[in-house]
């Protein structure tokens, strides 16, 4: 009897033994697997995340036929400049059609943008015109430019915050600054650090820190530039060694500078100090074929829209910071 009460609790002893290893081997385990679970969610998300895409292809109002530039408003909402339609359309962020007029000195637009009360801006170099629209579409001024009309020139537009227009006309070479009224008040040429550096500015924009920034394909860099034209910093798209060939086509946001290589699928990214950020390769959605460079547009909701022309859509991506 005895024996056979050492035996009994020596089993009992094993079995408790037992459940405490087995309760540290499950501890160990669910410890592990929070701690892998806390390491994923510490996995810094992509700049940029795909959405997904609207647009209707047609020539009527609400539809892209040939589009050419893009831009966005104080509250998100798009407006795309059709050469084929030659109507400006105002879509909001999920592309319902809001506005759609047509201008006959704006048949062939290159350049949009609106400001901050609404007001919509496009110019047109074949006639050498830069056209200011009420909200509504309908024409407040038109300003002719004093420079030759010609089908190959560049003619890019920027309002800032205060209401400064700055017009580039690229064969000049020169910005042209104008007030609300167009009334000219200043007027400079780009220029590069380097002493004597030529530059060939072929798009502007004005960032939300009141800089102009420019894009300089030929210098392969995009400069940030004050608002009376004296040169701040510039970025080099060569100078980590990556071979990259910048495109006119780029965007300014509240944190970064978005630029197309001249590939046109590889996006390049920079913080506004000129830190490069990433370089996000978008033919997953565009596609491998050699094609131009799209225009982009950063909205204040945080997305970035890239115009697939050929497509007749627009892109939406996420932008993650």
């Amino acid at each position: 009897v005895v024996n056979g009460m050492h035996a009994a609790r020596m089993r009992h002893g094993i079995s408790i033994l037992t459940a405490f290893i087995a309760l540290a081997l499950v501890g160990s385990i669910a410890g592990c697997s929070e701690a892998d679970t806390r390491a994923q969610s510490q996995e810094p998300a992509p700049l940029l995340s795909y959405i997904g895409a609207w647009g209707v292809r047609g020539g009527s109002a609400g539809q892209l036929d040939e589009p050419t530039c893009i831009a966005t408003d104080a509250i998100g909402n798009v407006y795309i400049a059709d050469a084929g339609s030659q109507f400006i359309d105002k879509f909001d962020a999920h592309g319902g059609p809001l506005l759609a007029f047509q201008d006959e000195g704006l048949k062939e637009p290159q350049s949009i943008t609106v400001d901050s009360g609404g007001a919509i801006f496009g110019t047109d170099s074949r006639r050498g015109t830069a056209s200011i629209y009420f909200p509504n579409g309908d024409r407040y001024r038109r300003l002719r430019m004093r420079t030759r009309r010609n089908s190959e020139d560049i003619l890019s537009v920027a309002v800032g915050d205060d209401g400064l227009i700055h017009i580039l006309d690229a064969e000049a070479g020169k910005v042209f600054n104008y007030t609300s009224r167009l009334r000219l008040v200043k007027t400079w040429r780009p220029a590069a650090i380097v002493p004597e550096g030529k530059v060939r500015a072929e798009a502007i924009r004005v960032g939300p820190d009141g800089y102009v920034y420019a894009a300089d394909t030929a210098g392969n860099r995009i400069l940030r530039i004050t608002r009376d034209g004296n040169l701040a910093a510039q970025i080099d798209a060569g100078a980590g060694g990556e071979g990259s060939r910048l495109s006119e086509e780029f965007a300014v946001s509240q944190g970064h500078i978005f630029a197309m290589d001249a590939d046109g699928r590889m996006l390049h990214v920079w913080s506004l100090d000129g830190r490069p950020d990433a370089d996000v390769d978008l033919a997953p959605e565009l596609g491998q074929a050699k094609r131009s460079a799209p225009a982009i547009a950063v909205s204040p909701l945080k997305e970035l829209l890239v115009l697939d022309a050929p497509e007749a859509r627009v892109l939406r991506y996420r932008v993650n910071y």
